[in-house]
């Protein structure tokens, strides 16, 4: 079986490791538009070669798209006119909708399984790239039901091969509740960096002398990738706007509770954030 993985960055990259360490798949093979990603992918075993991307579609048994979703949602439909009938297409965009409501009607719809591996971290190309980065993360999969049953065999065994736990939602379900457990939080890292480096730009002795484990902690998000994360802000805007004024209305509360000297309820609200620890997947 090849597997062809297209885009070979830290998500493709770590697939391709993750299998291989598996030893799922006797192929490997890859594209991508950046020549020093294919390079380093190639050097670091990731795949065992780059070639065209026509040929790795006509040659792979299963193809991993890994790219931004504004290029997923291009190339897909493009390949499905290319694939044989028992070609399994799998991708790990952020967003779901668009690209599943883009192919809706193509008569290879159910050779497609709708994927998102949520398990990113700030670095970013194939030298990021480990085999365990999904162990024990979690893995959603949208509208499965348009899919064929082989098809999602293929994915959930790719999957469960990393150790990744299994979530079945909608598309329109994904996208909606990821604005605000995975979109809003690289927002928020964005808008307190520039923050920050718009009101101390010229005292660097801020930055050498006075930034602690909290502002790094929460300005790690903003090292992200623009061309990563602008497709995917375009691609869930209307979830995002809506993300977006819910949170500065949370801001608004905790900065109206100082200006009206309201201690005691600042006091309440952190107390109630401090839940979130309680919500969270082991």
């Amino acid at each position: 079986m090849n597997i062809g993985i297209i885009g070979l960055g830290l998500i493709g990259g770590s697939i391709g490791l993750g299998l291989r360490k598996s030893n799922f798949g006797d192929k490997f093979i890859g594209t991508d538009s950046n020549k020093k990603n294919a390079l380093h992918a190639v050097k670091l075993g990731i795949v065992d070669e780059i070639i065209p991307l026509q040929d790795l579609i006509l040659q792979s048994s299963v193809i991993v798209l890994s790219i931004p979703v504004d290029e997923i949602e291009k190339i897909l439909p493009s390949i499905l006119n290319i694939i044989s009938t028992d070609t399994v297409i799998l991708d790990t965009g952020s967003t779901k909708y668009d690209i599943c409501n883009k192919i809706d009607s193509h008569p290879k719809r159910s050779r497609f399984v709708a994927t998102h591996p949520i398990a990113g971290i700030e670095n970013s190309g194939p030298i990021s790239a480990y085999s365990d980065l999904f162990y024990k993360k979690k893995c959603i999969i949208c509208d499965s039901e348009l899919s064929d049953p082989d098809a999602m065999n293929v994915v959930t065994k790719i999957y469960s091969i990393m150790k990744m736990r299994m979530i079945y939602m909608t598309s329109k379900e994904h996208d909606s509740y990821i604005a605000y457990i995975s979109h809003l939080p690289h927002v928020v890292s964005f808008a307190l960096a520039n923050t920050v480096l718009k009101k101390f730009k010229h005292e660097e002795k801020i930055f050498n002398n006075m930034m602690g484990s909290g502002l790094d902690s929460t300005t790690r998000l903003a090292k992200s990738k623009p061309e990563t994360w602008l497709p995917i802000f375009i691609s869930n805007r209307k979830n995002m706007i809506q993300a977006i004024d819910f949170y500065i209305d949370h801001l608004n509360k905790f900065r109206n509770h100082l200006i009206n000297k309201e201690f005691h309820k600042i006091d309440q609200y952190m107390k109630k954030a401090n839940n979130i620890k309680d919500k969270k997947y082991v």
